[in-house]
């Protein structure tokens, strides 16, 4: 009673209404932060507390490294995955460019790691997605009915990797998701790091509501006998990309995935020209996301809105205030305080979860810049979109 009668001995009936509407948009806002947005951080925290089971089996595995013009990177760190402390797998080097050192290396690398097998994509294939049909030829060519991906620019953080990610193939699951974060990220541009941190907190928050529509191909683990249910790339042939993200979004449901956010299971990209990587990445990753089919973009869409409502009428009580009634201005200071600092928490959480070098107390000001940003991209994207489409290849 006290609460109702000091908002209506201090405020009119239209100043109540903008509170409303305010507080409204802040009420959105905080469900997303601390409901949703620090889904990641909290299913590590309890995967790692041992909340969350896990099989004890050690099935077969084959991991499959993609090797394509990087094949230095691939040298290196070829030896990190066939040094993992696990029972009985393979590592198959598929390479999609032409480099007799590669095979040599392998060659030599087979003495010593009978579990280590190579195999390639003909270079007179053209007008078709060369990765997709380097990942088929490499599925193919696999052992074993657990089939991890991978690049050749990437390197597991722990030899523990393999035994992390597999624990989760417990009863109907049948893909599982893990996090890749980029080496030297601190030398990105900031705006790239925040896009990267709330692209990976989307799709690994809506996984682990048991709402999957994605993964990347860097740390992802399937059946293989769900590879060949789906026929394959064959449902997306014409498009260059989408041999992680399309095709997950194929055979994901809300019961067969699963997500692992242990240190363990983290595997590092080595970019070298990292803003260019990034926005290349960037301007892929939003022409198929058109293509995947999933609620995410309508959900997150709604956050996105919000946050711009949110400044906007936080703005209009700060001016309304200063004019008419200075309470509104405590009122509105006080709850964009609460979220400021709701929002850097969590932010600051989930990067420490998913390798993002950035600073939670600096979101603010990334959600000032999200809507140019997003319009820029899409600009760019719509200019560019032809390079997605495999009819676009030279012959």
């Amino acid at each position: 009673m006290f609460i109702y009668n000091f908002f209506i001995d201090n405020f009119t009936i239209t100043e109540l209404y903008g509170l409303g509407l305010f507080s409204l948009i802040w009420l959105v806002q905080i469900i997303f932060y601390i409901v949703i947005f620090a889904k990641p951080s909290r299913y590590a925290n309890r995967s790692k507390r041992g909340k969350i089971w896990h099989s004890a089996a050690k099935p077969n595995v084959s991991v499959i490294v993609y090797c394509s013009e990087n094949f230095a990177d691939a040298e290196r760190n070829i030896t990190s995955f066939l040094n993992q402390n696990y029972p009985n797998f393979e590592v198959v080097i598929v390479n999609d460019g032409d480099d007799s050192d590669l095979k040599d290396t392998i060659t030599l690398l087979k003495d010593k790691y009978p579990n280590l097998s190579y195999t390639y994509v003909p270079q007179e294939a053209h007008s078709l997605s060369r990765k997709k049909l380097a990942l088929t030829v490499a599925i193919k060519a696999a052992k074993y009915d657990i089939v991890g991906f991978t690049d050749a620019f990437c390197r597991p953080v722990s030899n523990k990797w393999l035994s992390t990610m597999v624990r989760n193939f417990i009863t109907d699951i049948d893909i599982v998701i893990g996090n890749s974060f980029e080496k030297g990220d601190k030398q990105a541009k900031w705006s790239y790091r925040f896009y990267r941190l709330f692209f990976k907190l989307k799709y690994f928050s809506y996984a682990i509501m048991h709402r999957p529509y994605m993964g990347e191909g860097t740390n992802m683990f399937i059946r293989k006998e769900l590879f060949f249910k789906n026929r394959g790339f064959s449902n997306n042939l014409s498009i260059q990309y989408g041999e992680d993200d399309i095709f997950a979004n194929e055979i994901m449901t809300k019961d067969n995935c699963r997500v692992e956010l242990a240190e363990e299971a983290q595997i590092e990209n080595t970019l070298y020209d990292i803003d260019g990587d990034l926005r290349e990445m960037r301007l892929r990753r939003s022409f198929t996301d058109k293509i995947l089919k999933t609620s995410a973009h309508f959900v997150f869409g709604i956050e996105q809105v919000c946050c711009i409502l949110f400044y906007i009428s936080f703005v209009a009580l700060i001016v309304w205030g200063s004019i008419s009634n200075l309470l509104l201005i405590a009122f509105a200071s006080s709850m964009f305080l609460i979220r400021y600092l709701s929002q850097s928490i969590v932010i600051n959480k989930a990067s420490k979860t998913l390798k993002c070098e950035v600073n939670g107390f600096e979101t603010m000001f990334y959600d000032f810049i999200r809507p140019i940003e997003n319009i820029r991209f899409a600009i760019l994207g719509k200019s560019s979109s032809y390079r997605n489409y495999t009819w676009r290849i030279r012959r």
